[in-house]
Formats: C-alpha cells, structure tokens, sequence
C-alpha cells in the first residue's frame, strides 16, 4: 500500500470500490489530474484523470468474464481521485488500455501487465456531442403534450417533404416551397419559403378526443399588394372549416367558421391595418372547446415584438370534430412560414408565455440562466457560483451544439465554465464572483516553507495584450475599441506596444449598449500593464497543515497571492491546475497555470480602497530617493487630488508612495499644483525621481463590467 493516502475508487454494483488497498496502483506511474484551463482559450476544457492500473491478475481487463467490472464497468463509469480523504477529481472513466510485457507470464509470474485509464468530466462527453441543440422554440413545441402534429420546418435545403415529429401525421404535398429561408424568428433555425403559391396540406393524426383542439403556426409575410390573403386555413375530421383572412384592400381581417356543407356558423370583421402582419414575424394561435353543448373558436394573433394578442373570436350550438389538416397556401408569394402544430385538449398551451419567450429565442435571459436552462435540458447536474439576477443578459439563443453554446455564455459573461471537483456535473463561476476575491491562497517567498519547488519566473511578452478588440455579435454587428493612448497603447515603443488585434465573439441582448461594454471590457482585459506568472508550483509534501488546506481549497478562477517576492504583491488567478500524486508522500505536486486578477479588482463605490485615479497628473520637479515631499502637477481641475482622503499609495515610476497630507491646490501656468507630504519606498524601491514622472493610484477603482 502506499504511504501516500491516496484512494482511487470505481463506481459499480451500486457502490464505491477504492483500488488502492488491493496495491493494483502501480508505483512507477503517478497520478494525473487536470481541472481548468491552460490558457485563456473561451473554449471550456474538460477535466482529467490518468492513472495506471496493475493488472497481473487481469481483474481490471473490462473484456475479462472473470473481471468484477465485466458488464458493469466501462466507457463512463464514474471514478475519483481523493488524497488525505480530499476528492481531488471526480470525472467519468473513457477508456481502459490493457497491455503487457512481451515477457509477461501469470503462472509462474513475472514481466508486467497494466490498464492504462484515461477518464473526463461530463465537459469531455459534452465537446464529442456534434449535433447541434435543437432551437428554442423547436424544443419548445416538441415538448408540447398531446400533438396531433408538429411541422417545425427547419428541413435541409433542397428538402421537398416537410418532417412531422409526430407519428402518423405527415403531408400529402409540399409544391412552391423552399426550405433554409434567410429569413427566420430569432428562436428558430430557418424555415420555409413560398416560391409559388399552390396546394400544401399538412395532416394531423386522425381522431383522437373532440373535447377540444388548438392550432399555432407562425408566418413572415411580405406586402400584400392590394390582394387578399388567407394564413389561416384549417379543416375538421367532419369536414366543417375555420379560416383568417387579411384584405389588404380594405384595412379589414376575417375570421369565418363554416360547417361542412360551407353554410356559416359564425363570421367575425375588424378593421384591422395589414402593414401589422407585413415585414415582421407573428404567431397565430387557433383554439377550439365546447361546453354544455356550446363550441367556442377563437384566433389570435401578436407580433414578436408586441406585448399584446389580438383576437377574434364566436362560438355555435354542436360539438367539436378534431382537427384534420391545415393549408399553407394562404401567403403572399415570398413569405416564410413554420411549426405548425397541433394539439388535443381543452389547456391552451399554445398562447402561453413561456412559448412566447422560446419564440423570440429567449432574449434578455441572462448568461446564468441560459446556462441552467441548458444544463437542465441536457440532464447536466451544475452549480453557478455567484448572483444569477446580476449576470449578463444575452441575445437570442443561436443553433449550436451544446459546447458552442457554452462558449458563448462563457465569453459573454467573462465567467469560468469548469468540471466540479467533488461530482460528475459543471460549475459556472460568473464574473461577479471574480470581482474583488479574497485570496483562497497565499503564498510567502520568504523563507523555504512555502512550498514552491522553484519561485515562479516572470514573463513580460506580448502574449495577452490585445490593445484593438472587437466585440462581434453572433447574429452580426460588431464594436470596436482601441487604447492609442497608454504604454499598452497602438503606439510604437517605447510609448505603446504596436497594434495587437482581437476578436471576442459575444451574444448581448442590447447591440447599442452591449457591444459596446463588450468592446472595453476586453481591451482592459488586454491590457493590463503587468508581467506574468503563467505557471505556480506548489509542492504539497514541504506544506503544514493549515497551509496544505488552504492549497487543496484552492478552486479554478480563485486567487493566489505570493508575497515578499517582487516589489508588490502579486496577485493571480488560477486558470487551472495539474496535479500529480505518486505512491510515496514526497510526490504530490500542483502546478497552478495563472494570470493576473488586476481586471477583477474593481471599483466599488464608497469604499476607502477603491479610488479614482487622475491621467493628467506628473511629478512637477525631480527629487532625490529620499524626499518626503513632492509636488504634484494635474492639467485638469477634475483630477486634483483629495486633501481629506489621505491616507493613500500612489505609484511614481514604480516606487509606490504613501501620501499623509496633501495641500490644496493652486492654479500655477494652467496646470494645478499640489504640495504632498509623503512616505518613500513603500514597496522597497528606493530611487530618484524625474520631473514629468506619471503619477497614478496605487489602487484604482477600474470599471466592471
């Protein structure tokens, strides 16, 4: 057994089995475990563990009949990882590798055999989904009960039979129709053109209740010139016929219900403006009940961008005959149209909100409840880190697959999609939750107790800067914005690093107001005039206890600090990790992949160490390394500095200063001058200072976003 207390468990039978104590973790191979990102890639990575497992008794070959995991352990069994009873993943095995020694003999034994287990978290299954998600309101209207019909419309171009999703319903022809429309509601794929108006029925599955039945269809009409249209036309099992026509030549709708010898039951006509229903989407919904011998039809109609149905409605003494087939030949010639559908009972779940949401492809939801409606669709265990209501609302929702999807909510929320630790489910960290961390870690370079291996190497490159961004919104429109002033500015050094392009593909649900909010949250994230620390290692067995939780409390997205290193504290982020854990104590080591968390430490209003910084501010005349008192030169009287404030750092030239008093100011050759009193080498720099020097706040209150 080895002396490290490490368990690595299968689950089957119903139970944990930790295959540990058997000795069957082979000491000449760690452990891996991964969790995170490696980089800054929008693209969530799956967790991962990789282990060998020794395998001279063949217990571990899954195609062995003699094997306790044969027929019940296999592709995505779920196994841990936990050291010191702490699980340090919890993924899902994929793959089991069983090879041997070309010496390898059972009996007498000797040469070696081995199961080489790779396993993921549920993001590894969910990036090999290629299909895409059905749309919004396609998923929505399948999950409809009781349907007599369902024609959504989103068939291939070239297609020339519409698909019912409904067994038994179908269409008897489909002429003058195109599919792959440009032309779509926002929560649909592309439906169908009509190319040439002919005959198109589509029929419902016969019989059923005659308690009552609705309809729904929506259309995308073009002018209607002058001529007279019918969108809705639907037909009974008994024959009789309830239809919606527009006039365009008289400002007037109808609605006419005929019985079956064409004699009419009831007839409704309002003037009602045909430019409502011209150049815009609108979902018609048709209902029919009865009761007490009393049979009510009503139609109703309302555009996506409308808040309000309209309605027509009448009623005649009888009973209801369940719906046979609708007609769509009733457009104008270049008008789109899609899912139909039909239902039986008297519950009209057809005009309901939540329908009308999926619709319009459930703009404004947030990024935190896409992502739960997702997980939720996909049967996804998730936990969201962070206060949903404050998360950012997004546009509609796209057809993508389901790993698209979540890049996209992970890019536009700027938050962290990660595989949990401790369970086979996702964890969406939200950016609110990143703002102004608390360090889950820190780390004191002084001294050897610390438990880095080697102190982490400082990289300046130009790795992260993007000082152009673009924020481009999925279904098009783009912003960009560009830093052409600071030293991570367009400029050519020394004063800016030359121009650094990027593309942050985002879905906002206000373009005007989002993209660009988008756009300059990124160009900060781009650049941030920091080094990095791409890689923190931490060797656990050189670590007390408090120290040794604190590492393994350590989530992806929480902050490291490392102290009494360089001149300032530095703060990071943990994009990720690997850990490795061997059979012996001295072998369990994390590399934490890392970058700054100076873009999450923002302003908030009110509090003593967010303040606003001043641009226009220099050092009016050079001092010497150990002047304690410095003039300040601001241009604009807005940037002035507090004179009841202080305490406060400022940084001049990378000397961080703390001001104790500061004089008013006075208006000296168009400029304002401010006498401070300080104190040097906060952050032990010491050294002399130039006239013009930049002055800045040692901690700004930065913008969220």
């Amino acid at each position: 057994m080895p002396s490290q207390d490490v368990a690595v468990e299968l689950f089957y039978d119903s139970a944990w089995h930790d295959l540990v104590p058997a000795d069957d973790v082979l000491a000449d191979t760690p452990i891996t475990i991964m969790r995170g990102s490696s980089d800054e890639s929008p693209a969530p990575r799956p967790a991962s563990v990789d282990l060998r497992l020794e395998n001279s008794d063949d217990m571990y070959r899954t195609g062995n009949p003699e094997s306790p995991l044969y027929g019940k352990a296999g592709v995505n069994t779920p196994l841990r990882v936990s050291a010191g009873g702490v699980v340090r993943g919890h993924v899902e095995a994929s793959s089991y590798a069983a090879g041997q020694s070309r010496d390898f003999r059972r009996y007498p034994r000797r040469g070696k055999a081995w199961v080489d287990v790779e396993a993921g978290g549920i993001l590894q299954r969910v990036n090999n989904w290629s299909e895409q998600l059905k749309s919004p309101f396609r998923q929505y209207n399948e999950d409809v009960a009781d349907k007599t019909g369902y024609w959504a419309m989103e068939d291939a171009r070239g297609s020339t039979k519409a698909f019912s999703s409904v067994p038994g319903a179908g269409n008897s022809s489909l002429l003058g129709v195109s599919f792959d429309s440009q032309q779509r509601p926002p929560g649909s794929a592309p439906l169908a053109d009509v190319v040439l108006r002919d005959e198109s029925f589509f029929q419902f599955v016969p019989g059923g209740t005659n308690d009552g039945w609705q309809y729904s269809v929506v259309t995308y009409m073009t002018s209607f010139g002058g001529s007279f249209f019918t969108p809705l036309n639907l037909q009974m099992q008994d024959r009789s016929n309830v239809s919606f026509s527009i006039d365009d030549s008289t400002n007037q709708v109808t609605t006419l219900s005929t019985d079956s010898s064409g004699t009419t039951r009831w007839t409704s006509t309002n003037g009602f403006d045909p430019t409502y229903f011209e150049g815009r989407w609108v979902m018609f919904v048709v209902q029919c009940t009865e009761s007490g011998g009393t049979v009510t039809q009503d139609v109703w109609w309302r555009a996506i961008d409308e808040n309000t149905w309209w309605n027509q409605n009448g009623t005649f003494s009888g009973t209801t005959s369940s719906l046979k087939q609708s007609s769509g030949s009733g457009l104008p010639d270049g008008s789109t149209f899609g899912h139909m559908i039909g239902t039986t009972g008297t519950v009209d779940e057809l005009t309901d909100e939540a329908r009308f949401t999926a619709f319009r492809g459930h703009a404004s939801e947030t990024t935190a409840d896409r992502f739960a409606r997702l997980c939720t669709l996909k049967g996804i265990a998730y936990t969201i880190l962070g206060t949903a209501a404050d998360s950012y609302p997004m546009g509609p929702q796209g057809v993508d697959t389901l790993a698209k999807q979540f890049e996209e909510i992970q890019t536009t929320e700027d938050g962290l999609i990660f595989d949990d630790i401790d369970a086979v489910g996702l964890v969406f960290m939200l950016r609110g939750a990143r703002y102004n961390q608390t360090p889950a870690l820190t780390l004191n370079a002084a001294g050897t107790s610390h438990g880095m291996p080697s102190l982490p190497v400082e990289v300046t490159d130009d790795l992260p800067v993007h000082n152009v961004v673009t924020a481009k919104q999925r279904d098009g429109g783009e912003y960009t914005a560009t830093d052409s002033t600071s030293p991570m500015g367009t400029q050519a050094p020394p004063d800016g690093r030359n121009e650094y392009r990027q593309t942050v593909d985002v879905n906002v649900a206000e373009e005007a107001t989002g993209l660009y909010q988008q756009a300059h949250w990124w160009l900060g994230r781009g650049t941030v005039n920091l080094p990095r620390y791409p890689q923190v290692a931490v060797n656990l067995a050189a670590l007390d206890a408090a120290t040794l939780a604190q590492v393994e409390a350590v989530d992806v997205g929480n902050v490291i600090e490392i102290v009494n290193y360089r001149e300032n504290t530095i703060r990071l982020y943990a994009l990720g990790w690997t850990e490795t854990l061997g059979r012996s104590d001295a072998e369990r080591v994390i590399a934490f992949t890392c970058a700054p968390d100076q873009q999450f430490v923002v302003g908030e209003w009110d509090a003593a160490d967010s303040l606003w910084d001043s641009r226009t501010t220099t050092l009016k005349t050079a001092v010497n390394a150990t002047a304690t008192s410095l003039t300040f030169r601001t241009v604009s009287s807005k940037g002035v500095w507090s004179t009841t404030g202080e305490p406060y750092d400022v940084f001049v030239s990378g000397e961080r200063i703390t001001v104790t008093s500061m004089g008013a100011a006075s208006l000296v050759s168009g400029a304002y001058d401010q006498t401070a009193t300080v104190i040097r080498s906060v952050n032990g720099i010491r050294k002399s200072l130039a006239a013009g020097d930049p002055i800045a706040v040692a901690t700004p209150g930065r913008w969220a976003l």
